[in-house]
């Protein structure tokens, strides 16, 4: 979603709408652990350009579905969203308390916003309906606290005669 400020001035008093479907592609995804994607990612918005100040002023909402990994399985979990945000550019060089986003070679390039906002908005964790915890598995089981106490009481076969070996030297 980019906009030149060329075409945003010849809009009618440099107010313009928009309603786009972007997507993600999926190698985005590869070194985050938190999101596995993003589908049917749907902006609506409109801007308005104040050519006082050099600035552009967008609103926008954001829906779609993110792809989470389940915290208990790992299976993907469809995850809806709806984002309501506004974001101001610049087209100066902004000094660094001003909360606004320099516009680089007079091109407006929404989409990484869009991004970032999505990414704000993952949850720590999602449970996929109906997943459960693995308690055992090839080679591996969940002990609970009757089978630690079991395995404390458990004396190496091996070791077995140093028992009788501490018993001499009382």
């Amino acid at each position: 979603m980019k906009w030149n400020l060329q075409w945003i001035v010849k809009q009618k008093n440099g107010c313009f709408d928009f309603d786009e479907t972007l997507s993600f592609p999926s190698k985005m995804f590869h070194n985050l652990s938190q999101i596995n994607g993003l589908k049917d990612v749907h902006v609506v918005g409109q801007g308005r350009l104040d050519t006082k100040n050099h600035q552009l002023y967008v609103d926008f909402q954001i829906d779609g579905e993110m792809i989470l990994p389940c915290a208990i399985s790992l299976e993907d979990v469809n995850y809806p969203f709806h984002i309501e945000s506004s974001v101001i550019f610049a087209f100066y060089k902004p000094s660094e308390d001003e909360e606004v986003i320099e516009v680089k070679k007079n091109i407006v390039d929404l989409t990484p916003v869009i991004f970032q906002e999505i990414m704000m908005e993952v949850p720590m964790r999602v449970v996929k309906e109906g997943a459960s915890l693995k308690t055992h598995g090839q080679g591996w089981k969940v002990l609970s606290e009757e089978d630690e106490r079991e395995d404390e009481d458990y004396i190496d076969p091996r070791l077995a005669k140093l028992k009788d070996y501490f018993k001499d030297k009382e």
